[in-house]
């Protein structure tokens, strides 16, 4: 009798404790409260910066009806000329290179990126998944001179490929990436120019075809997000869940730990979101969330790296995302940086003294000696509010080792 007495004794007190706990429907709900909204969206906010910039990158310059594109996903935007203030497609761009760009959709195939014999014209191709981590970078320093035929395909990909092509494994299922190749100056421009028109990109259904199909991307599947829209709470966060079910990363620790956040607002990709359906304390605190995130960004994005004689000393290693302050500081600053085994970065936003650099005073930068490099260095001045060009009477953006 004693063991049955027990039995039940334990039975009743698990019973006892259940009759006041909700149901498993009630517990899943998002959150109610406006603290609690405020404090998961500013996380949210913040882990997903680099992946939303990077949208918005794509849909301004894949999409936007208004910039009126003659390329798409899945092929080469060709920039045929060196960078000058006019241009606002990519932040802290460049004086020294020409670019391609191509944002990539592998949720149908692999894509097979075709780079051409460079001879020694050096060039630096990085890949980069939705979350701006590097998968790979293909440059004069790890391909040569040859170039080769590479296949970038989706997570879980298994299928064989074609003699002499070589495979590059993607994080996410949509990717990008941002090819330079060297100019010394305008009278180098048409022989660089000519090595950039035999870049290709071919899907893998078509390797080998005379001629190779334009990608049709369906627009629906994109939805509008613009450089405005990244302090508007609501178009954030109901793009940012689109774009985690778009292009989702499989198996990643620091999605595994955000996943409790997103259900707390709502967001669990699994099953969309829908900010009308959020009380209006939820709202209020994704709308606070919003605007103190991206103003953390911008206050952390100064001190993202070491500083040293007021200088930001950018070693940048190939994956980020695990550090999310310093990932979306670091995004801010610029769209897929170079490495530090590639390139390194200097950074000043105050002079000497400590004061913010004014266009209104005369500032001598003194180098001693020069940079030991094996490519280029350069020195170029941006807007500290856009990070683009600074527009100026003599159209010089940078100076550098081969300036005359």
């Amino acid at each position: 009798m004693r063991p049955f007495l027990i039995a039940n004794v334990a039975l009743g007190l698990v019973s006892s404790c259940l009759v006041g706990l909700p149901s498993r429907a009630n517990a899943a709900e998002p959150a109610q409260d406006e603290n609690l909204a405020y404090a998961t969206g500013v996380q949210t906010y913040i882990n997903g910066f680099p992946m939303m910039d990077l949208y918005r990158t794509l849909w301004e310059t894949s999409f936007d009806p208004k910039r009126g594109h003659d390329r798409t996903l899945n092929e080469f935007f060709v920039f045929d000329r060196l960078i000058t203030s006019e241009d606002d497609w990519v932040i802290t761009p460049n004086n020294d290179t020409i670019y391609l760009r191509a944002f990539l959709d592998l949720r149908a195939e692999p894509v097979v990126l075709v780079i051409p014999p460079m001879g020694d014209r050096q060039y630096w191709v990085p890949v980069s998944d939705m979350r701006h981590d590097f998968d790979a970078n293909l440059s004069w320093d790890t391909v040569g001179a040859r170039g080769g035929a590479f296949a970038l395909c989706p997570p879980g990909w298994q299928g064989v490929l074609p003699e002499g092509v070589k495979r590059i494994d993607m994080s996410t299922p949509i990717g990008w990436m941002l090819p330079r190749i060297s100019v010394n100056g305008d009278a180098d421009l048409p022989a660089a120019v000519a090595l950039q028109k035999q870049f290709k990109l071919v899907p893998l259904s078509q390797w080998g075809a005379a001629e190779v199909t334009r990608p049709k991307p369906d627009p629906d599947d994109f939805p509008r997000f613009t450089r405005a829209e990244l302090t508007n709470a609501k178009a954030y966060f109901t793009t940012l869940n689109t774009a985690l079910r778009l292009s989702p990363r499989l198996g990643h620790p620091m999605d595994a730990a955000m996943a409790g956040w997103l259900r707390e607002i709502g967001m669990d990709p699994a099953t969309g979101f829908d900010w009308d359906k959020l009380s209006p304390q939820t709202q209020r605190g994704l709308e606070r969330a919003a605007t103190d995130a991206h103003r953390i960004i911008a206050e952390r994005m100064p001190r993202a790296v070491p500083i040293v004689n007021n200088w930001q000393i950018a070693r940048l290693p190939k994956r980020l995302s695990g550090d999310p302050v310093i990932a979306a500081a670091g995004a801010m600053l610029g769209l897929l940086w170079n490495p530090a085994e590639i390139s390194t970065y200097d950074v000043a936003f105050v002079d000497g003294a400590g004061k913010p650099l004014d266009g209104n005073n005369r500032n001598v930068l003194k180098f001693d000696p020069p940079p030991p490099v094996d490519g280029f260095w350069s020195v170029t001045m941006y807007s500290a509010e856009n990070q683009l060009f600074v527009a100026n009477p003599i159209n010089r953006y940078s100076f550098g080792d081969r300036t005359k």
